[in-house]
């Protein structure tokens, strides 16, 4: 009997075209479901059961056409998403300038779900053609924390080689999970905050009955009194009326 995924998580892999996405994925999870996706929906996809320290996880990748003409197309494939592999090509150095443009898709369309973002220098085979430096990938990935306030995780990789593929999908899932069990704790605690605020503000509600209560109370009591002494003082004026 088969051990199903008690986690699954989508990811989506962007950037513009011939960057390498799609070769990235197959390096590491293999062939599509369907190849013909790509071309009619702008959007390919595949999926794969792995094991992150004993745990195992369903990673289901979407990889997103870049051309303009599926644009439209693309804001719905960003819903639910949990991670965004923004791939560039080291060589092409407009392709790490257009980055932060699918940062901003990223965060804009997946509504919240967004938990991370990689940035991916792709190509790093083709050492005598690179064109991009690490200087470059730094500065672009502060314009992501100071442009859509999110930050990102950069990584090298060939498509060709395999080079820091299975790397950066360990990472990706230990992230994801660590993040996952984080958020699930910060619940549980805002939960029993709640809960506390909430006992606190019945038991001053009590407090408050009582003392109103009390205050009740003490007026009636004050009233008593003052009856007494006027029927007391109405005894002695009758009694002082039956003497005359």
């Amino acid at each position: 009997m088969s051990i199903e995924p008690k986690r699954a998580y989508k990811i989506v892999l962007i950037g513009d075209p011939e960057v390498g996405k799609t070769s990235i994925r197959r390096k590491y999870m293999g062939k599509s479901f369907r190849a013909d996706y790509l071309k009619t929906l702008g959007a390919d996809f595949a999926a794969k059961k792995v094991n992150v320290d004993g745990e195992l996880v369903l990673l289901t990748i979407w990889d997103l056409a870049g051309q303009s003409i599926f644009h439209g197309m693309r804001s719905s494939f960003y819903h639910g998403c949990k991670c965004a592999l923004i791939v560039f090509d080291v060589t092409n150095p407009s392709s790490l300038e257009n980055c932060l443009k699918w940062g901003e898709e990223a965060v804009k369309f997946s509504k919240n779900s967004l938990k991370k973002i990689y940035l991916i220098g792709n190509k790093i085979d083709l050492q005598d053609d690179r064109a991009v430096q690490q200087t470059d990938i730094n500065k672009v990935a502060s314009q992501f924390e100071k442009v859509i306030k999110f930050p990102v995780k950069t990584y090298e990789t060939s498509a060709l080689t395999g080079e820091n593929i299975n790397e950066l999908f360990n990472h990706m899932s230990k992230n994801l999970i660590i993040r996952e069990d984080t958020e699930e704790v910060e619940a549980k605690i805002e939960t029993e905050d709640r809960a506390d605020t909430v006992d606190e503000q019945l038991n001053l509600s009590d407090l408050n009955k009582k003392e109103k209560v009390n205050h009740l109370t003490s007026l009636v009591d004050e009233l008593e009194r003052k009856l007494d002494d006027v029927n007391k003082k109405l005894k002695e004026v009758k009694e002082t009326i039956k003497k005359l």
